[in-house]
């Protein structure tokens, strides 16, 4: 119970510094900041995923636990922190690096630090009740050990059912249409509906 209810209360603090941060400094809305940033945080989202090469094996962050959500975020800012740091030290170019990409490239790599930070600290606290109502379908579906398998033969779509711990289509033979692949990026489609929709009764 502890597990569970100090993570939670963390990121409902982290969330009400949030906002009262949000109204002093910024006199904004946190709540309405983060409606309006949805594509931002889209972005961003892209961004690490870029660096795990495929943000959806940590599925961490769709869960329900607050404790592996706070762990799956860390990771997930974290992850393409350690690879640029790693990229640019010297012992990892054997060619030298040039001038010009320094000068482009350094100031780039530490923007995108601070925003890998900012993300923990501004968007993931609340982001964490979004997805606890939009990945609730994506939980569902990794739950289930129901699977599609599915093939175009011509212009018709055929279709078998199939479970989770059959061996999938080789390649250029279909595709495992199940969306148990892609809990994150569902996941994410799901509340940039949502946001967008909130977005459009605010306004």
């Amino acid at each position: 119970m502890t597990e569970v209810a100090l993570p939670l209360a963390g990121l409902i603090s982290l969330c009400l510094i949030n906002y009262f941060i949000f109204r002093r400094l910024f006199h904004s809305n946190y709540l309405r900041w983060y409606v309006s940033a949805g594509p931002l945080i889209g972005l961003a989202t892209a961004a690490f995923g870029a660096a795990w090469g495929g943000l959806d094996n940590n599925v961490g962050l769709i869960s329900a636990n607050p404790l592996r959500y706070i762990r799956s975020c860390k990771m997930a800012a974290g992850l393409p922190i350690y690879v640029f740091g790693g990229v640019v030290l010297s012992k990892n170019q054997p060619q030298r690096i040039s001038i010009r990409d320094i000068l482009f490239g350094l100031p780039l790599i530490v923007v995108f630090v601070i925003a890998a930070l900012g993300w923990l600290l501004f968007v993931a606290p609340l982001q964490y009740f979004v997805f606890l109502i939009c990945g609730a379908p994506c939980r569902i579906v990794l739950s289930s050990n129901y699977a599609v398998h599915a093939r175009m033969v011509g212009r018709r779509l055929t279709y078998e059912d199939k479970t989770a711990d059959d061996p999938k289509p080789e390649k250029g033979k279909g595709w495992d249409a199940s969306m148990r692949d892609k809990p994150v990026t569902l996941a994410n489609a799901f509340s940039a509906v949502t946001l967008f929709l909130i977005g459009r009764v605010l306004s």
